[in-house]
């Protein structure tokens, strides 16, 4: 006999709750923009390959969207999937950390390189199961319950462990405290895997269409067709106006953790600084962003973007004067772009629900994520190589630049939610 779709969702609950919580600690203590970066600098791995894993890890993802989506929309049912995916990444870790131990950086580099493309590849696939699953089992009130919960208590106790582990291996070298860290990552992946088993899981009904013809594949040229023919619908195109600035902005975690990498993998507070400092910017931005979202999404886009500028002017203007300066000056950094990020990426989809036509607003979706996945992959690339080629600090002075740009863009094009309501 099947649960009813009333009674499942708060039977599960707990149990989603529990495993988002684990899921998000997991993320924060290996996270692909902070941790391992930091930690491909402190193994010495050349700039533009640590610059690179961005690109490598959204290129990833993308093949997940162009080639997977389809059949993953079809397996009737998720929550295994889902946890063989939390494993998978954390296998990902544990390859990579071993491969580090052998200290030749060929083959390290190699290994980051894998690790990071399979992070891209794993994590979009969960991402399009957990949504279905999400979508299919828990109501929207419950959904942004597990929403907070996630942010708020996944982000305390990544606090808390990453401060654990800082204490018990602050005598350590370097690597063994970065491996530690990882180590408790790969730890909770596993648990957050095998806690989503305990869910009650309805397969969802196949529907018949009798003797319908099955329908027609679609063709490849197909995809970019699509996209072209979004461009002739104008709010579309005000819409990418906006939203490829802050492909750049959004490029400025990883970046700004990257700078930090630069001038403290050696210090044993550094990595430590990094976690903390982005386990709070999650836990602030939420109550933070949604108070101001809920007045205006413009407000939160442009003093964002404004907030993304200072902060990398004031890391630029202390690198380039060379004045001397603790850890602590990039950790507030981070807490701060981390903030920032956070927001804007809550506005700009909430505002890509008001302005997006009902009937266009799948292709849509599907166009802009795609082009600015493929903006995303070609800049990250080249910030990369201005890195290596440079300094880091260059690649943080286009950023700012951009954030700049971004703001006044977001201030013309996009209206604010009183004015969006009366023209509605």
């Amino acid at each position: 006999m099947t649960d009813s779709p009333a009674t499942t969702p708060k039977r599960n609950i707990p149990v989603l709750a529990g495993q988002s919580i684990l899921s998000q600690v997991a993320w924060t203590l290996g996270s692909p923009s902070v941790v391992l970066p930091f930690l491909a600098v402190s193994l010495e791995l050349p700039m533009f390959i640590a610059g690179a894993l961005v690109s490598i890890r959204m290129a990833g993802s993308m093949i997940s969207d162009v080639f997977l989506a389809q059949p993953i929309a079809a397996r009737p049912q998720k929550k295994r999937g889902i946890a063989l995916t939390e494993i998978a990444i954390g296998a990902c870790l544990v390859m990579a950390v071993v491969v580090a131990w052998t200290g030749v950086v060929p083959a390290i580099g190699v290994a980051f390189v894998a690790a990071f493309f399979l992070i891209g590849l794993i994590e979009e696939i969960q991402s399009l199961m957990y949504t279905d699953l999400i979508g299919d089992h828990v109501h929207s009130k419950s959904r942004m319950v597990l929403h907070y919960l996630q942010l708020g208590i996944g982000g305390l106790g990544a606090i808390g462990l990453a401060l654990l582990v800082h204490e018990i291996t602050k005598e350590n070298p370097p690597f063994s405290r970065h491996s530690a860290v990882i180590a408790v990552s790969v730890a909770f992946f596993v648990l957050s895997g095998l806690s989503i088993l305990a869910m009650s899981e309805v397969a969802k009904k196949t529907e018949t269409k009798g003797d319908a013809p099955p329908a027609r594949k679609r063709k490849f040229s197909e995809n970019f067709t699509d996209i072209i023919a979004m461009f002739d619908q104008a709010w579309f195109r005000h819409y990418m106006v906006m939203r490829i600035p802050l492909v750049v902005v959004s490029l400025s975690v990883p970046f700004f953790a990257l700078i930090a990498a630069e001038a403290h993998h050696a210090s044993a507070k550094g990595l430590t600084a990094m976690i903390i400092s982005s386990a709070s910017g999650y836990l602030v931005s939420a109550p933070l962003w949604q108070l101001v979202n809920m007045k205006s999404h413009r407000a939160v886009m442009v003093v964002g973007n404004l907030m993304v500028a200072f902060t990398g002017g004031v890391l630029l203007a202390v690198h380039f004067l060379g004045v001397d300066h603790a850890v602590h000056l990039h950790a507030v950094a981070l807490f701060i772009v981390t903030v920032a990020v956070t927001g804007i990426s809550g506005a700009r989809k909430l505002y890509f629900l008001d302005v997006a036509p009902k009937d266009q607003r799948v292709k849509g979706a599907a166009a802009i994520k795609s082009i600015c996945r493929i903006t995303a992959v070609i800049l990250s690339a080249a910030l990369a190589a201005v890195a290596h080629m440079h300094e880091v600090a260059w690649a943080v002075f286009f950023i700012v630049l951009v954030s700049l740009f971004a703001a006044i863009t977001c201030y013309r094009v996009v209206l604010p939610n009183t004015k969006k309501s009366e023209v509605a």
